[in-house]
Parts: structure tokens; C-alpha cells; sequence
């Protein structure tokens, strides 16, 4: 009796109660089964718009190239801006040697923002150099194929930018505002 070999989102090889049997009787150990697949998303950086000073209110924004502007503000020395880094980590489960692609879905799950004494920082646009889109809209998917999968392990590292923009009525803060990304796999293709 040949093993059943079912594939999905959630790949697994199962195998038919007779054939394991048979295997056990014949004095050979059950054959192996592939782990389930599993995905991870490592925060590498965070979002840094570095130190600067605003008289009531103002802007500054961080690429996902690293480039930087600003409306409004006096950029100081200390902190450098950066953009946020992200290493997306894809186990298929298995070592078959086929190439595939990761249809994924890139997920911010809407604004982020802080207040700290008299000041309000909210980032409320992201962009990313992830391939095949530019913008990531709070709240709102994106859908993006990762082509060139070898092996069972596949990573791919993309940076988030963003603007921040600050309201002050008093005082000066520092912001720690978290960026949360959620990555969820649709299909291997």
C-alpha cells in the first residue's frame, strides 16, 4: 500500500494505519513525518526618527530607504533616524528540494501613537520595501508573493518607514512608539 501524501496551507504527510503497520512487522522503523509548516517575524530594528525639536507642531519622516525629511522641525544630534527591520522566516516543514514562492499577506494593524507630558506623536504612514507595493495602510492587508524559495528554510529581511507627526503644547518627551507588523501566509505556490 503506497503512503497518502495530503498538501496544504498546513503541509503534512500522513500515513495509512496499514502501511505503518506493515513497516513495523517488517522490522523497519515508520517512516519520517515532515513537521507542520511554521512562519516567524522578527523585529531586527525599531523605527527611529531621531532627535529633533518642534515649536507647536511638526513632521518628520523616515523611508524604508533610510532617506529622511521634515516640516517644521530642528533636527538635534543624538539618536540617528532609521527605518524599522523585519526578518520574515518561512519553515516549509520539509526538505524537498523544489523551489517555491510565499504568497504572504503584510499587515500594520492601525496607528500608532503615544503622548508623554505635553507632547502627541502618531505614525500613521508606513511605506516598505517589500517587492510589488510601496504603502501600508493601518489596518489594511497587503498582499505580496516572495518568489525564489530553495530550500526548506526561506527568509526574507524588508525594512518600514513611516511619519511621525508631533503635537506639543509643553515640555519635550522621548517617544518609544511600537510598530507592530503582522505576517500571515496565505499559500506555497
Amino acid at each position: 500500500m503506497q503512503p497518502i501524501r495530503i498538501v496544504s496551507l498546513n503541509r503534512v504527510i500522513r500515513w495509512t494505519a496499514a502501511a505503518v503497520l506493515g513497516a513495523c512487522l517488517a522490522g523497519a522503523a515508520p517512516p519520517a513525518l515532515a513537521a507542520a509548516p511554521s512562519a516567524t517575524v522578527s523585529a531586527d530594528q525599531a523605527l527611529r526618527f531621531g532627535t529633533f525639536f518642534t515649536d507647536t507642531s511638526g513632521s518628520r519622516t523616515v523611508s524604508a530607504t533610510g532617506a529622511v525629511s521634515g516640516s517644521a522641525i530642528v533636527p538635534l544630534t543624538g539618536t540617528a533616524p532609521a527605518p524599522a527591520q523585519f526578518t520574515f522566516t518561512y519553515d516549509r516543514g520539509n526538505n524537498a528540494n523544489v523551489a517555491y514562492s510565499l504568497l504572504i499577506s503584510v499587515l500594520v494593524p492601525g496607528t500608532a501613537s503615544q503622548v508623554s507630558g505635553g507632547v502627541t506623536g502618531t505614525i500613521a504612514r508606513f511605506d516598505t520595501d517589500l517587492p510589488g507595493i510601496s504603502t501600508l495602510i493601518p489596518g489594511q492587508t497587503a498582499q505580496i508573493t516572495l518568489t525564489g524559495c530553495q530550500r526548506r528554510i526561506c527568509s526574507r529581511t524588508f525594512r518600514v518607514g513611516g511619519t511621525l507627526q508631533i503635537a506639543r503644547t509643553s515640555g519635550g518627551a522621548q517617544l518609544a512608539i511600537p510598530l507592530p507588523i503582522v505576517v500571515t501566509v496565505l499559500a506555497e505556490l
